[in-house]
């Protein structure tokens, strides 16, 4: 079977003539509209054109050039363009020469629109991310030096890399130092000059030392007291005894430090944190005649958060009646487990809705769908509570974008179902971001209270 552009031109008007009458027709029109643009830069070219009967005959034509695409798009097919656009079918017998660059109408190459802007907000940095973590980069110079202070915590902080590389270099260090110590001990003692201990019958200050590598397998043994064999210190050199007894309090120091540390940054449950999960979007829906924000939240594990709470709270510009702009403000939002939102605490033994009141004291009271799509701000929703297992506390975070609220939606409550053949609920996690659209009015909570209000006075 020939593919469509190895199929000669007369095969093409014998098998489908109707096609052959649509693809002069879109030609033709494309003729049309580039002949009519005299404003842009212009380009020479021929393409194909079919005549009534079928015969192929070369039309010059002046074509636009494509201002707006990028040296990377230079010559190149855009997919995405190719799939919505009009002559999509004409490209298998659709033959240019010349050094031109074909004029497609692609509508998601509008400078405004319903998909540019969610492409523009889905792209936009946040503060922080979907899995909790903080995109934020901190410059304090001159400051660092606070960390250090703070030795501990700071140490937690670093990775498990750093924090082994850390104390394997305090090792070394440690060992290298009292080595060096140790083999000027012995040097300045003379017990490197067998002749003359011998001559002087002098006793040295350790036995079995010959070198600077036997000083540092001596310093190694002393501070980890593994049992020196051949190597042991005398009575003959005080200052070396001192020496000893300083390297093992420091060898038991910078062990309790690497133990006490390691332990500590096991018991952290960053990890918990990943058993908490929050629903993809947020929806917007209408809960006894007022609309509310709700997200969701759910644990994995068997074992509960003890007190657990949540906030929310949202990041957006403000500007005062003084004309100061606060670019990244932030105002808390009343939430809660309940259906008003106004009760914090929560138990969560399966997945639980959030929600948020958009009244007059809510920053979400004025905006309406189509504001909300073309706002910017950050909602950043909280979750806290201690665990069972260890006592410690945890805080696990996420953000919605305004993209990613969807207006006139509401969660699915088929996440849990009692069991009758094991006598339990089953809890289905997978289900946690599944809505359902619904009948919420497309407009402010402002607008809905002055029609509630004038419907009232009426």
């Amino acid at each position: 079977m020939m593919e469509p552009s190895e199929m000669s031109l007369d095969d093409i008007h014998k098998k489908s003539p109707k096609l052959m009458h649509s693809l002069s027709s879109l030609d033709s029109s494309m003729l049309k509209k580039q002949e009519s643009s005299t404003e842009k830069e212009l380009s020479e070219g021929f393409i194909t054109k079919f005549d009534s009967s079928g015969k192929v005959q070369s039309v010059p034509v002046t074509y636009e050039n494509d201002s707006n695409m990028s040296p990377l798009d230079d010559g190149k097919i855009n997919n995405i363009s190719d799939f919505v656009s009009t002559d999509i079918i004409t490209k298998p017998f659709h033959f240019v020469s010349g050094n031109v660059n074909p004029t497609r109408f692609n509508p998601l190459r509008k400078k405004s629109g319903i998909l540019n802007v969610l492409a523009e907000q889905a792209t936009r940095n946040r503060i922080v991310a979907k899995n909790g973590y903080y995109n934020t980069i901190f410059s304090s110079k001159g400051k660092k030096w606070r960390l250090l202070k703070d030795f501990f915590t700071s140490s937690l902080d670093l990775s498990w890399f750093w924090i082994f590389f850390l104390f394997a270099s305090a090792f070394f260090s440690s060992w290298l130092f009292f080595a060096i110590i140790w083999y000027l001990t012995f040097l300045i003692h003379g017990d490197f000059n067998l002749e003359y201990l011998e001559i002087e019958n002098i006793t040295p200050c350790a036995t079995d030392i010959v070198g600077f590598t036997s000083c540092f397998l001596f310093s190694i043994e002393t501070q980890h007291t593994i049992g020196y064999g051949g190597r042991a210190t005398t009575e003959q050199c005080p200052f070396a005894i001192i020496v000893l007894s300083f390297q093992s309090i420091i060898g038991v120091i910078i062990q309790a430090c690497t133990a006490g540390i390691i332990f500590a940054k096991f018991t952290v449950p960053s990890q918990r944190q990943g058993t908490i999960i929050f629903s993809k979007n947020a929806v917007i829906t209408i809960r006894n005649g007022a609309l509310y924000l709700l997200w969701r939240i759910a644990d994995l594990r068997r074992s509960t958060l003890i007190e657990a709470s949540v906030r929310a709270f949202i990041i957006q510009k403000e500007v005062t009646e003084e004309g100061e702009v606060i670019p990244y403000h932030q105002q808390d939002l009343l939430c809660g487990s309940d259906i008003e939102g106004t009760n914090n605490r929560v138990f969560i033994i399966f997945p639980v809705t959030i929600s948020h009141k958009i009244d007059a004291s809510s920053p979400l009271y004025n905006y309406s769908p189509s504001e909300l799509l073309s706002s910017r701000f950050e909602i950043i929703c909280i979750l806290e509570g201690t665990t069972e297992e260890t006592g410690s506390s945890i805080q696990v975070r996420t953000s919605y974008l305004p993209n990613e609220i969807l207006w006139g939606h509401r969660f699915e409550h088929s996440s849990i179902a009692y069991d009758k053949t094991v006598g339990s609920y089953r809890v289905n996690h997978s289900v946690i971001n599944q809505s359902t659209v619904d009948q919420t009015p497309r407009f402010s909570a402002k607008l809905l209270d002055k029609k509630r209000q004038k419907k009232r006075l009426n």
